[in-house]
């Protein structure tokens, strides 16, 4: 079985995001500048320990490979292990924490092919958008837009209208905290979950995200969970497939590995 899971605001949490909890129920799981930045609560790091030693387990996040690697919690070391991980927002797959070259070579040809050029695709959303709400922007991994804005300021049908505008240029957009994250179709979460699936010779997808940028893994997974106060819940609500939390914040990681781990007993006993 694969546990393919999302990492921030799904199973990882920063200060700003995990709700009221206890200092006492934290676990660190990554440093930045000599801080911790995102933690887990010790009943979810207590379930995703034991789960990793008899499933694999998938970490999937847009963060880039550097970023993803200041997590230092969700490491063999720490009784977590993960033989395969996919970064990028799919775009890399790491086996063994190194990018398969031939995973990374079919995405880019993909995206050539079938996606319009990402300079017209940011030329779109510049036009769209105020410089007065932009704090930053960066083209990650020569693949996708991470552009950090003043979500104060945005207006509220801007996500609507650029969706619109990108659909048929083959690429979409997410909105998550304060990023909007622009994305080629062919950069996916849903597209690397399936090699991996190959790679591993896996019959079960359990998968777990927030955001319309996990959407994909989602709909492929044979079971999938969506926390309740993420982009992909406040869409749709109900969803014929995904099952929303009842928990917001960092209890709702504690929910999804609960879940898992049922589902794990349930299978073990079949």
């Amino acid at each position: 079985m694969i546990f393919a899971c999302d990492l921030d605001q799904t199973l990882i949490y920063s200060r700003n995001s995990m709700g009221p909890i206890e200092e006492d129920e934290l676990v660190p799981v990554e440093t930045y500048d000599g801080d911790y930045r995102s933690f887990m609560t010790r009943t979810a790091n207590l379930y995703l320990q034991r789960l990793s030693q008899n499933i694999l387990f998938v970490p999937t996040t847009t963060r880039i490979y550097e970023q993803y690697n200041r997590i230092f919690g969700l490491t063999e070391a720490y009784s977590i292990p993960s033989r395969y991980a996919i970064v990028s927002n799919g775009g890399k797959v790491l086996v063994d924490g190194k990018p398969d070259a031939d995973w990374e070579h079919r995405v880019r040809q993909a995206v050539l092919a079938k996606c319009a050029p990402h300079l017209e695709v940011k030329a779109i959303f510049d036009r769209l958008v105020s410089e007065d709400w932009v704090l930053k922007d960066r083209y990650c991994d020569d693949l996708f837009y991470s552009v950090i804005v003043r979500r104060d300021l945005l207006p509220a049908e801007l996500m609507e209208e650029l969706e619109s505008r990108l659909r048929d240029l083959g690429w979409s957009s997410s909105l998550q905290g304060r990023k909007i994250y622009l994305v080629p179709d062919h950069v996916s979460k849903g597209s690397a979950v399936r090699y991996v699936k190959e790679l591993s010779g896996s019959s079960f997808v359990f998968a777990a995200g927030d955001s319309l940028l996990d959407e994909s893994m989602l709909e492929l997974a044979d079971e999938a969970m969506a926390p309740n106060h993420g982009e992909l819940y406040r869409k749709y609500g109900v969803h014929k497939h995904i099952g929303f939390t009842e928990n917001s914040g960092i209890r709702a990681s504690d929910e999804i590995l609960a879940r898992l781990t049922n589902r794990m007993e349930v299978r073990k006993a079949l």
